[in-house]
């Protein structure tokens, strides 16, 4: 096939791409931050993460949903607030398979931003070792537990009261990041153009090989 004129080199002959990991409590901002991005990044990034994915399973599996044990439960108190979310064997299924589709689609020259809420303790030393050997940036995106569930109320009123809180401090149990980003003290745009400051600037990312090595010691 006659490759069409005009075509740059990139797209004829894709290398690795960069993969952008943003970690943070729904309604943190990282859907914004990701369009962010995607409007200032010169070649295309895609966007994929837990939301996407989620979306993808039967909804049966999930929430309040008739088969959620085998997928993601939503556990509520005797008040209807959430207590916590069980991730069962599909689920689980589902949360692994998030770093290692954004490195396929890495490996196949894809730039990828993945928008994703590592709450339980196991994800992060999973997503260090499904993205090693990548040019994979973790970055850290908060705001107040009040201006998530504020956020989480407008976009999503059917989710039950307490999700905020049920897992907030589990999200961001993680002090290694590359770049760390606050949706409250810092406006969305100057948020993306820091994260494109970050990524134009060529410091290479440390935190999750720090997170593999650590990983490693511990096991050891």
């Amino acid at each position: 096939m006659t490759p069409r004129v005009g075509v740059s080199a990139c797209v004829e002959a894709p290398s690795v791409g960069m993969v952008v990991y943003l970690n943070g409590a729904a309604g943190s901002g990282k859907s914004t931050l990701a369009r962010g991005l995607q409007a200032r990044w010169p070649e295309p990034v895609l966007h994929v993460g837990l939301d996407m994915l989620t979306g993808t399973m039967p909804r049966r599996f999930l929430g309040r949903g008739a088969e959620a044990d085998l997928g993601a439960r939503w556990v509520v108190g005797d008040d209807g607030r959430l207590v916590r979310i069980d991730a069962g064997p599909f689920g689980e299924r589902l949360l692994r398979g998030i770093p290692r589709l954004a490195a396929a689609l890495a490996r196949a020259g894809n730039h990828v931003l993945v928008d994703d809420v590592l709450l339980y303790p196991w994800r992060l030393a999973d997503v260090a070792t499904a993205l090693t050997g990548l040019d994979a940036h973790l970055v850290e995106v908060r705001c107040r537990p009040e201006t998530a569930t504020r956020r989480l109320r407008e976009r999503e009123p059917d989710r039950p009261s307490g999700h905020t809180e049920a897992y907030y401090s589990a999200t961001y149990e993680n002090e290694r990041y590359d770049l760390r980003l606050d949706t409250d003290a810092t406006s969305s745009e100057a948020c993306a153009d820091a994260l494109v400051q970050h990524l134009r600037s060529g410091v290479a990312p440390t935190a999750l090989a720090a997170i593999r090595a650590a990983t490693a010691r511990h096991g050891a």
